[in-house]
């Protein structure tokens, strides 16, 4: 009998108390269905889920786009606020772990804070806006952040961000448009990484990015580190996508080009629905997985992402 998949959702959001109803930074429902806005400002609700349906445990994100809009100044009272409390969840709930919400385009203060979510409390990795202010994250002001990254070993979740003609992209594909939008800011940040010599210079860097960005393989594909004659190598950079779900020819298509050692399950929840075990194989072995192959997918990878710090601080013993 083959053994129950040991399952880590990499992507999943929750909005911290002050941003909730009643919360100094309330924010409305929006476009958001009832539902959704219950479960993103109710932890509970993430645990129950992952309970029922066989997930191990789930990095949960608030992202600065969502907390503090797509432009202008990020107070750095109530991003550290926002911090202390993913903190507080980590240590509540022993199926969650969270990333700190980092603004990464405020140069030495995103690295200051960076550090202090990292060290003192003790969170499991970052998550950064692709872009923000007209700037991709390969712009010089991103990098203190990301050296603090590369430096504790813990990784980068590139979240997608809101395409800044998002209207236009609407108008012409309804909600579809608004996720293609995100798509294009999160494919053009892992484009702007690989054009870098960020990876080179940075080798403990590990990047994450959305399968909304999925699109930009076919640039990647001509040549630099993911051309053809690279793939066949099968040296492969610290980049890894998510899978936004468990559709099996999505898990296909990043496994044979990224290698299923750069490719993690994740769903965006409560945007998307829960990961559930039994679903997740059946799509693994429709998508032509092998058990090994499986079982990095499913967890294995995040758990070997969130494990490398602390793989560097036994080795310094």
């Amino acid at each position: 009998m083959t053994a129950p998949l040991d399952i880590v959702d990499i992507h999943a959001h929750l909005w911290p108390p002050a941003w909730r109803p009643g919360g100094k930074y309330e924010k409305p429902a929006g476009a958001f269905a009832p539902e959704i806005h219950r479960k993103i400002t109710t932890p509970q609700a993430l645990v129950d889920e992952l309970q029922q349906n066989g997930v191990s445990l789930a990095v949960v994100t608030a992202t600065i786009e969502s907390l503090f809009g797509m432009d202008g100044a990020v107070p750095l009272s109530a991003l550290r606020q926002a911090n202390d409390w993913l903190a507080a969840l980590s240590r509540e709930y022993r199926t969650l772990t969270g990333f700190a919400a980092i603004d990464a385009f405020a140069g030495e203060e995103a690295a200051r804070e960076a550090e202090r979510a990292i060290v003192d409390l003790g969170l499991s990795g970052l998550v950064i806006d692709s872009s923000r202010d007209g700037k991709f994250i390969a712009d010089p002001a991103v990098r203190p952040t990301l050296e603090v990254a590369a430096r504790h070993k813990v990784p980068v979740f590139v979240h997608p961000v809101a395409h800044p003609n998002a209207e236009f992209l609407i108008k012409g594909a309804g909600n579809l448009g608004t996720s293609l939008g995100r798509g294009l800011m999160n494919g053009v940040a892992f484009l702007s990484i690989i054009q870098s010599s960020l990876l080179d210079e940075l080798s403990d860097l590990h990047l994450i990015f959305a399968t909304l960005g999925l699109g930009a393989i076919v640039q990647a594909a001509r040549g630099g580190m993911y051309g053809r004659a690279e793939r066949v190598t099968g040296r492969r950079p610290n980049i890894y996508f998510d899978t936004m779900g468990h559709d099996p020819d999505i898990i296909r298509t990043l496994t044979r080009f990224f290698g299923a050692e750069r490719v993690l399950a994740g769903t965006d929840w409560p945007i998307l629905a829960a990961l559930n075990a039994d679903a997740l194989r059946q799509s693994q072995a429709q998508a032509g997985l092998n058990e090994q192959e499986a079982r990095l997918v499913a967890g294995g990878n995040a758990r070997r992402l969130l494990g490398l710090r602390h793989d560097q601080a036994a080795a310094a013993e």
